[in-house]
């Protein structure tokens, strides 16, 4: 009799980790199942599924850790004997990143509700109801926790101070422990509300699943985190925990001193970002603005007078409303063509990127913003202003400092640290001081 152990790892999103076979693979070749492997002389099941489970998937789990799923036996289909495995399930705080593959063609995490017509090893198909049912099984929630999503992709941050009873000066999603019998997402949307004032009723956040925190100094936790989108900023929310709540964007997480719960949510966040991109309003408005680089790295802006509806007075980018009928591309030219007198060659200008602004002031609305860019020649003396109170070649250094529009506020700054700009003004991203380049 052929004997064998497996294991159902099910990472903290719930999804179960999977092996494809190779074709030379003595046992349902091809075909995708748990890792696991034959029991080496003198092994239990549960021995061998600890190196198995290490050898095939670089994973190493406790035995205790490992609870068994029971034994089954079954007439191999592909080797016409009778087999025998001993199945287990764990859940461990890992992703795809921590996982090697050590046999087979590849090992991923999946959805095991959706195995998209993968065929499966026997013993797989035997089994999966089971690992379903005790992958859904309750488990206790010991706190929850919620994150908002701005137009922009910034996702809410709590920085805790030295008073917090846990992880004090440490950066968090908000949240906390639930009351009494309260169902997770009803938990979450009343932290949330304690904390930053903002109400939501529990249909409005979506569960990103339930997650495991092994620590060694406190245990082992379980938790929920939500998330939902939000049309809010940082003047909207107030602090009512800890030194500040703010919007950051994904990118820096890495780069802060995380909660261990945060980091372990944060790739799945950035995963439902991704997969959620924002939806504008009905009554949003689109918009182009073109950033012209000279032949000493300064940017052409334009100071706005006392006359706009948007930022009035402000440093911004020349550019406007995408008319009816237009692209983004084209509303860049004729809008550059308007308002400073420069019209260029198609072609001339390439997308840089897109951007979401906040218009809420002027039009109650987040505006979808393209911005256009190129290399040139040109100098003030070519730049007629017919439009604002002027519009120059700025350096970059003094461009930080200005006092510039919502849309330009995130927009300066991005293509200025871009490498983009690094290639069309022939310096280091950030830019530099130029030689006589104090102005405006």
């Amino acid at each position: 009799m052929h004997r064998f152990a497996a294991v159902a790892v099910l990472d903290p999103r719930g999804r179960l980790l999977m092996q494809e076979r190779g074709d030379d693979a003595l046992h349902d070749p091809g075909r995708w199942g748990y890792p696991g492997g034959d029991l080496e002389d003198g092994e239990d099941f549960v021995a061998a599924a600890v190196r198995e489970l290490a050898e095939e998937t670089g994973l190493t789990v406790a035995p205790g850790r490992l609870e068994s799923l029971g034994v089954r036996r079954f007439r191999s289909e592909t080797c016409g004997e009778d087999d025998e495995f001993e199945l287990f399930a764990v859940r461990l705080p890992v992703t795809d990143d921590d996982v090697v593959c050590g046999e087979g063609r590849q090992m991923v995490f999946v959805d095991p509700v959706a195995l998209d017509g993968r065929e499966l090893h026997q013993a797989t198909a035997l089994t999966l109801d089971r690992v379903l049912e005790w992958g859904a099984a309750a488990i206790r929630t010991d706190f929850v926790q919620v994150t908002l999503v701005d137009p922009r992709g910034r996702v809410l941050m709590q920085e805790r101070d030295e008073h917090a009873p846990v992880w004090p000066e440490m950066w968090c999603f908000p949240g906390g422990g639930l009351e009494g019998d309260e169902e997770p997402a009803t938990g979450a949307v009343r932290e949330l509300a304690e904390e930053t004032g903002v109400v939501l009723d529990p249909e409005e956040v979506t569960d990103l699943g339930r997650f495991e925190l092994v620590t060694p100094d406190r245990g082992t936790f379980h938790f929920h985190a939500f998330v939902a989108r939000t049309t809010l900023t940082d003047r909207d929310v107030e602090c009512h925990e800890g030194r500040q709540m703010v919007f950051v964007e994904p990118d820096v997480l890495p780069g802060l001193d995380l909660v261990p719960s945060t980091g372990l949510v944060a790739p799945a966040l950035v995963e439902w970002i991704e997969d959620h991109p924002f939806v504008p309003a009905s009554d949003s408005r689109t918009f182009a603005n073109v950033l012209l680089v000279d032949a000493v790295g300064r940017i052409l802006l334009q100071e706005r007078d006392e006359h706009p509806s948007i930022d009035p007075e402000k440093w911004g980018l020349p550019g406007g409303h995408v008319e009816q009928g237009e692209d983004f591309e084209t509303a860049a030219y004729r809008e550059l063509e308007e308002e400073t007198g420069v019209r260029l060659a198609p072609g001339t200008l390439e997308l840089f990127g897109e951007f979401v602004v906040d218009h809420r002031a002027a039009h109650g609305t987040w505006d979808r913003n393209q911005v256009f860019i190129a290399a040139t020649g040109l100098t003030d003396a070519d730049i007629d202003c017919r439009e604002g109170r002027r519009i120059v070649f700025v350096d970059p250094l003094v461009a930080r400092g200005l006092d510039l529009t919502a849309g330009a506020t995130d927009i300066v700054p991005a293509f200025l640290d871009s490498p983009t700009y690094a290639r069309l003004s022939h310096r280091p991203p950030g830019g530099g001081p130029t030689a006589g380049g104090g102005r405006p």
